[in-house]
């Protein structure tokens, strides 16, 4: 499909690193496709934390920067504003998960919103911390069993969860927020056009930009890849609906 042919002029030749039928390698791609079709490369710089989504630096050949885990939006403000202060008009983008972004992170992460800080924030939704274990994070679920709720999560014990695209929408800084998925060709597409929003509102100027990507994990949820893809669409997308929150 030609939503998978990566610019060699973005991509580094490197070794599949992702659990087999992670959705991680096809977000890195279609963010490679924008910057791309942007002409942005020379310009970018991405910010990456603690978890699945550090393998990024091993794909995509722009300049990156390891934040430490869940300070990816705070490092992306520094980053950006140093820029700005030099009169160079550098694009900014965290690539995240959601225990990253909405948990170690939500108060940096919520606060980038409400400031309006031009970046741009990628958030990777498995519903649960996906490289250290497996964990109940602050998307999993009601009920979901991962390897700290074995009994499921209960909204009396462990509280409901976040969904954080309608939450950043409500952010008077936020320009753009959109939750997409990856479960077939046509929400890919999508997933590519609200990618490329979002980092169109940032060249622009015009506030903070924000995209979640409800995204499979097979090895955690311990699903075969088509499962998962199957449970998100009759699933997760009921829960977390595929939409467009805000866009001014």
């Amino acid at each position: 499909m030609q939503v998978f042919n990566v610019p060699k002029s973005i991509k580094k030749d490197c070794t599949f690193t992702f659990c087999a039928g992670c959705d991680h390698g096809v977000a890195i791609k279609l963010v490679a496709q924008v910057i791309d079709e942007l002409n942005i490369q020379d310009r970018t710089l991405a910010i990456a934390s603690s978890g699945c989504s550090v393998l990024l630096y091993n794909v995509l050949d722009v300049d990156c920067i390891e934040s430490p885990h869940g300070r990816g939006c705070a490092v992306a403000t520094g980053a950006k504003r140093a820029f700005s202060a030099n009169g160079k008009d550098n694009i900014v983008f965290t690539y995240q998960g959601d225990g990253d972004f909405a948990s170690i992170g939500l108060a940096e992460s919520m606060h980038s919103a409400l400031r309006g800080e031009k970046i741009t924030a990628i958030c990777i939704n498995n519903t649960n911390y996906g490289m250290t274990g497996g964990q109940m994070g602050p998307t999993s679920v009601l009920n979901q069993v991962t390897t700290t709720s074995p009994m499921g999560r209960n909204e009396q014990y462990h509280g409901f969860p976040i969904k954080t695209a309608e939450q950043i929408a409500l952010c008077d800084g936020t320009c753009f927020s959109a939750r997409v998925a990856l479960y077939d060709y046509k929400n890919i597409i999508n997933a590519k056009s609200a990618i490329k929003k979002a980092f169109e509102y940032q060249i622009k100027g015009l506030g903070f930009s924000f995209v979640e990507i409800l995204s499979s994990c097979p090895t955690n949820w311990k699903l075969s890849p088509q499962d998962s893809h199957t449970r998100i669409k009759e699933e997760l997308s009921k829960i977390y609906p595929v939409k467009v929150f805000k866009e001014k």
